[in-house]
């Protein structure tokens, strides 16, 4: 039997399929198709079959798991084409989701962004004043009733929008998270009303505190909805057409599967890099590495996440073209800087991304038709990436064009005609953008690169990381044996996971029975949902969890709590937040004398999943180069010969310096001068950097 994984970037579909019985993988890359997703996934499924060696309708007839991460609802959101969503508030508060707290200019921007504050606008409304209908009712913050619902204001409300000809509604009440009566009598009210529109309730998606951030939350996942809900449908139609009878799994942002009919649509945005992250800790834990910055390279974006004694982080909040968002998802920083990222010229100064190329045009070196020059076309002209073998030599790229678009839009402006000097300054700037965030999630946030092993992956991960890991200190750099499918194999690990939250700040101390009813009731619905997934007992597990800070606090910080609360329980704690707060703000930077406030709590229902022992390769002696070509060096600023190897033939136990270049299917290592690189019993490639210096000085 196999676990079959799809993973769709923003440039190409990744799909990988393990054998269930030896761990062995096989793996299908092809172009993504953005104006059919199900195209690229039934093309990226048939390259997989056929490494497999058997008929597609037989290897998704004997597909025991079938597990999917999408960009469907990401794409809706960016390119606007989700549903004609109307929103219901409670009377005098229908400006909500137009304020914006204030800060929908500058929300999700960077320091230079917000530097340029007059240049700043708010973001396209998914709904404008017209499309928001207010009803008579309010609840008050501990979720008393102060005025009953108007029914007749809520079908007054349903028959313009049926009117108005909306695909779906989001409902978001005040104070719902408390008390959800009211909205819960709106949904059937709409439900009578409004058959066939697809209906988004606040206290089903966010039921936590903070009235925009729950709206917002509750109106993306009404636009993106019917998208997804149609994706999902007609893809889970034409797969079990092709010989799947298996459950269809859908890849959530909280690193977790869940099945396609309990699938939050706007819980799947950034599925793929979370399933990354999921795969990375894997790997992880078999080498016996407790500390990770996993760094994800696509074509459109580069990703971090950090793992920590084995455990990813969570953030607690989310931007989204600009609108701040409660989603439960993998605490994941990025930038637009990817293989696609396009490199122009900003008042004599070189700049790259955020803008991106992606699949269509993709970089001139395609030929596609793409006129701007990229990280991608820099990496060929530097020798990196090999024309003839992109893609295992399955899509041959032109040098030529990559050549043509770099001299005319940056050598010539910038560097006199000095192509190889304009494309060494592409890779310099993208790969400094690349380590400054990594700083950002480590320095800033009280971490020592150099406690941490740096893993890289994704089709432009392993040609970089060389360069961006030197540069913030790493003193070892893990790249996949399946870096450039490395998503799609982290989502056929993924356990199914459901996160519940719960909000209701209480200052302790309080009592322990109070807390633990909170957790029980979220385990309760916990154990519901698991058993709709028909997850058996035994493989049932709960992660409990809290959001406190000092009172008189703006922000939260998140620390687990203990499976059972008593006396003891409740003083664990604030012990645990004490010092998770004094590691991450300097020790002495309590304020305990103020007191301290739990608001949100969550429970984790996990689904574990059997998770077959990665293949081993086959040990030897180290071979001899496959061939050597041109690559550039930074050191010496000129290109130099370099030898380059067979990835997949490497034996385990293979050790040599750099410079060196090994190619695999859909992805090249760079191991640059000075450093050096080893194979793994799972062929993993380690390599030994010089800790601490700059890779391009």
């Amino acid at each position: 039997m196999y676990t079959v994984a799809v993973d769709i970037g923003g440039t190409f579909t990744d799909v990988v399929v393990v054998d269930d019985r030896n761990g062995r993988a096989y793996v299908g890359k092809t172009p993504s198709t953005p104006e059919d997703l199900q195209l690229g996934v039934m093309s990226g499924l048939e390259d997989a079959a056929q490494g497999v060696g058997i008929p597609l309708s037989r290897l998704l007839g004997d597909t025991d798991r079938m597990v999917h991460a999408t960009t469907q609802s990401s794409n809706a959101v960016f390119a606007f084409t989700g549903a004609k969503t109307a929103v219901i508030a409670t009377r005098g508060f229908g400006d909500t989701l137009t304020i914006m707290r204030a800060t929908g200019r500058v929300a999700g921007l960077s320091v230079f962004e917000r530097h340029h504050y007059r240049m700043t606008q708010k973001p396209r409304l998914l709904a404008d004043e017209r499309d928001i209908f207010e009803v008579v009712e309010r609840m008050d913050y501990s979720g008393r009733i102060v005025t009953p619902l108007d029914e007749d204001s809520v079908r007054l409300a349903a028959a313009r929008i049926r009117e108005g000809g909306y695909q779906a509604v989001a409902v978001g009440l005040l104070f719902s998270h408390k008390n959800a009566a009211h909205e819960q009598r709106v949904r059937d009210i709409l439900c009578e009303s409004l058959p066939g529109v697809y209906l988004s309730i606040s206290s089903e998606v966010a039921p936590v505190l903070g009235e925009y951030e729950r709206s917002a939350t509750t109106l993306f996942n009404a636009y993106v909805g019917p998208v997804i809900e149609n994706y999902i449908r007609r893809l889970e139609t034409t797969l079990v057409d092709a010989g799947l009878n298996r459950k269809f799994l859908i890849v959530q942002a909280n690193g977790g599967v869940a099945t396609a009919s309990q699938t939050v649509p706007i819980f799947t945005i950034e599925s793929g890099p979370a399933a990354g992250v999921v795969g990375a800790a894997h790997i992880a834990q078999a080498l016996g590495v407790p500390n990770v910055i996993a760094t994800d390279v696509g074509g459109t974006t580069f990703k971090v996440a950090i793992v920590e004694n084995g455990r990813w982080g969570y953030s607690r909040e989310t931007v989204l073209n600009q609108y701040q968002l409660r989603l439960p998802m993998v605490d994941l920083a990025s930038i637009g800087a990817g293989g696609g990222s396009i490199a122009w010229t900003d008042g004599g100064r070189l700049r790259v991304g955020p803008q991106s190329a992606a699949a269509q045009p993709g970089p001139a070196c395609y030929g596609l038709g793409g006129q701007e020059p990229t990280v991608t076309d820099a990496d060929v002209v530097l020798g990196y990436i090999a024309p003839d073998r992109f893609l295992g030599g399955r899509m041959k790229l032109h040098p030529d064009q990559a050549v043509q678009a770099i001299r005319r839009r940056i050598a010539d402006p910038l560097l006199g005609g000095d192509v190889l000097a304009a494309a060494a300054g592409i890779r310099q700037v993208i790969d400094s953008q690349m380590a400054d965030l990594i700083r950002k999630s480590t320095l800033e946030r009280g971490r020592d690169p150099r406690d941490f092993v740096m893993m890289a992956y994704g089709g432009s991960g392993p040609v970089h990381a060389a360069s961006y890991g030197s540069d913030i200190g790493v003193k070892e750099i893990i790249v996949p044996f399946l870096a450039t499918v490395h998503s799609a194999y982290g989502a056929a690990l993924s356990d199914i996971r459901f996160s519940l939250q719960y909000s209701d700040p209480l200052v302790l101390p309080v009592a322990p029975e109070r807390l633990e009813s909170i957790y029980a009731s979220m385990e309760t619905t916990g154990h519901r949902n698991l058993g709709e997934a028909d997850v058996p007992l035994e493989r049932r597990q709960f992660q409990r969890w809290v959001e406190a800070r000092y009172r008189r606090q703006v922000h939260h910080v998140r620390v687990a709590t203990p499976s059972r609360i008593d006396a003891a329980g409740v003083d664990q704690i604030a012990r645990t937040f004490e010092a998770e707060y004094e590691r991450l703000f300097g020790k002495g930077a309590g304020l305990r004398n103020a007191g301290i406030e739990l608001v949100n709590y969550g429970v984790d229902a996990v689904g574990l999943v059997s998770k077959v022992a990665e293949e081993k390769g086959v040990p030897g002696g180290n071979p001899k180069p496959s061939g050597f070509r041109d690559t550039y060096c930074p050191r010496s600023n000129r290109m130099v010969s370099t030898p380059v190897y067979d990835g997949p033939r490497l034996p385990t136990g293979t050790q040599f310096v750099g410079p060196a270049v090994i190619e695999h299917p859909g992805t090249t290592i760079v191991v640059l001068d000075g450093q050096s690189a080893r194979i793994d019993e799972y062929r993993h490639t380690h390599i030994l950097t010089r800790a601490g210096t700059r890779s391009h000085e």
